[in-house]
């Protein structure tokens, strides 16, 4: 089991590995607070949100490209998972699992837009000519119909 000590030790090298791949992007994606809790299985977790306008290209790059150095037995590879609103890459290190988080752009909820309110269409009036007096039919369809 993993003790406190332990767990400092991997806090510190989880915010320093996340810390050293932003600054290899030169992005603006941080991850400014981060909070222990308990996995599913028992083992403790480490969890932090990143932000910033290149959050979805950060976290995808991190678990896909980052050469992230894993020593314990039992460590696991990042991986790219998406859950119920969140896109999450986690790994698991020393015996401490990590995750690093953002809203799924997905079900990012937006402000209602209302529709545009339909404009009325004017009816056509009668075809009156400038005189006011209505136009005559085209010749061509009295022609027509005489000849039929």
């Amino acid at each position: 089991m993993t003790t406190a000590v332990d767990l400092s030790e991997a806090i510190s090298r989880a915010k320093a590995t996340w810390k050293a791949f932003s600054v290899e992007m030169r992005g603006d994606a941080v991850a400014p607070s981060w909070r222990t809790g308990t996995a599913a299985d028992g083992s403790p977790l480490l969890t932090a949100e990143v932000v910033g306008a290149q959050k979805v290209e950060a976290l995808h790059r991190f678990a896909s490209q980052y050469p992230l150095i894993l020593r314990g037995e039992g460590d696991l590879r990042p991986k790219y998972e998406y859950r119920q609103g969140r896109t999450v890459c986690v790994w698991r290190s020393d015996g401490v699992w990590v995750e690093l988080w953002h809203p799924d752009p997905a079900n990012t909820p937006t402000a209602p837009v209302e529709a545009p309110v339909p404009r009325a269409v004017p009816k056509p009036g009668p075809a009156v000519s400038p005189s006011g007096r209505l136009p005559r039919r085209p010749l061509t369809v009295h022609r027509n119909l005489k000849e039929n």
